[in-house]
């Protein structure tokens, strides 16, 4: 799904529809066993909301033209999608972080788009689940080849139902995903990890801000930026620093916003916010993304089936 290929049609489709916008006043966070604001349970998300806003709308909708945008990118999938959650949960709807509708994740710079320097548009320039090419697996996206999480920081949402449960104690904070990714442990009481260990989810080190919990992560590897995403793909560096600020606002919604500070691939620091909203079923389940996958197989397989046809083709 191109973002910028919707842009027209996502933006004739604010067509008048009835909405509830909702409201929130002060709010007593419950406090866990150590005094901490209590984040612990299962938050999901599941909006159509695009990390880059499509050209020519605010940042926030009202009820009525939300609904008409979140109908028209639904509408926009039809036919395609496979996922049961569409129809077990219904179809998508926008973002909505303290009573608004959102178009885009991103809320600075103003324009909502991603402000990649030379480097990071060149790197980019491709829709992340079409990969660049068949020629090897690096060339596909990680989420097609069950590397990639959606949970790693920064945290990004899929217009299907995703799951993540938080477990805290006293020094840590888990975060599981229900998908493939490893348990993100966030560290309060941490100096650090030495620079020559780098991963792809990066070393998370917390601390507390009256009821917000903030998070700095660095330490991110260069084996692979790309970071799943509707449209372009988001890129990481090994000289990023992406600070999160999780707040409960609600007993459902929990406020996430985030900064990437990355100069090697953008112009500026830029910002995104959403919201989680809780899931009162209390679990989450396992995701086996590589129990029989054939994806990976079948991907290059049928890329060297289609090279074999032009080759017999040009020699006839």
């Amino acid at each position: 799904m191109q973002t910028r290929n919707l842009a027209l049609v996502l933006t004739a489709s604010l067509f008048a529809t009835t909405g509830l916008a909702q409201t929130s006043g002060s709010y007593q966070v419950p406090r866990t066993e150590y005094g901490q604001p209590d984040f612990q349970g299962v938050w999901g998300t599941r909006f159509s909301t695009l990390l880059e806003r499509p050209e020519g709308l605010p940042l926030v909708l009202p009820p009525e033209q939300a609904a008409g945008f979140a109908q028209a990118v639904a509408g926009a999938g039809e036919g395609t999608n496979t996922d049961p959650d569409i129809d077990i949960f219904g179809p998508p709807v926008l973002a909505m972080v303290n009573g608004e509708y959102r178009t885009s994740v991103i809320i600075h710079p103003e324009n909502g788009i991603l402000p990649y320097n030379d480097l990071g548009a060149s790197r980019s320039g491709h829709n992340y689940f079409e990969g660049v090419g068949y020629d090897g697996p690096e060339q596909r996206p990680g989420v097609e080849r069950c590397t990639e999480a959606w949970a790693s920081p920064p945290m990004r949402t899929f217009i299907y139902q995703l799951y993540n449960g938080i477990v805290q104690t006293k020094d840590t904070i888990a975060i599981i995903s229900e998908e493939s990714s490893p348990t993100r442990i966030i560290y309060l009481n941490s100096a650090g990890r030495p620079d020559a260990y780098r991963t792809f989810e990066g070393y998370s080190v917390g601390h507390w801000e009256g009821d917000t919990l903030v998070v700095e992560t660095t330490h991110y590897s260069d084996v692979n930026p790309e970071r799943a995403s509707l449209g372009r793909p988001m890129l990481i560096s090994s000289e990023a620093r992406v600070t999160e600020r999780f707040t409960r606002t609600s007993d459902t919604e929990l406020n996430y916003q985030y900064t990437v500070n990355d100069l090697r691939f953008y112009t500026e620091p830029w910002r995104g916010e959403f919201s989680f909203t809780q899931d009162d079923s209390g679990h989450i389940y396992e995701y086996a993304c590589h129990e029989g996958n054939y994806s990976m197989v079948g991907a290059l397989r049928g890329a060297r089936a289609q090279e074999a046809r032009a080759l017999n083709e040009a020699q006839k």
